[in-house]
């Protein structure tokens, strides 16, 4: 499963890619990790980043880039993923057409449910990126329910 097109030290995996999400959360002040408020924001950026690198994986012809930020001020995460497919995903159906059969496509409007912002930009070797932003607002502060719903 290797492509000489992806980039250097990008994840392989689903599974590499959330846990370089993780660590950069654990390591930064803006997610308060072992709080219930904290522990929510980290379980929906990762389920985001899950989502967008299988996808280009399963559907995007291979993980050829991915790259994960904290926005200024700490107010987002965002995530981009870049893949060899130009396609862009449909928009999301109210109700995934094969969801009540058990074959999935639940995954990309949890992606659009759970992000607060989208881009899908064409790649200059023809694939795509997908770029989005996981609100973390309030994810260090443990008054209240912060997490927007």
């Amino acid at each position: 499963m290797s492509d000489s097109r992806t980039s250097p030290g990008a994840p392989r995996t689903a599974v590499q890619a959330r846990d370089r999400v993780r660590a950069l959360l654990e390591s930064s002040a803006v997610v308060r990790v072992g709080t219930a408020d904290g522990e929510a924001f980290l379980t929906d950026a990762l389920l985001v980043t899950s989502e967008l690198v299988t996808n280009a994986i399963r559907h995007g012809g291979g993980l050829l880039g991915f790259d994960a930020s904290l926005c200024a001020g700490g107010t987002g995460l965002r995530i981009a993923v870049t893949d060899a497919v130009s396609t862009a995903p449909q928009s999301p159906p109210a109700r995934p057409a094969g969801a009540a059969a058990g074959r999935g496509g639940y995954g990309w409007p949890l992606v659009h449910r759970l992000t607060r912002s989208m881009r899908i930009i064409p790649a200059a070797h023809g694939g795509k990126r997908i770029e989005v932003v996981v609100p973390l607002e309030g994810a260090a502060d443990s008054r209240g329910d912060p997490h927007p719903v």
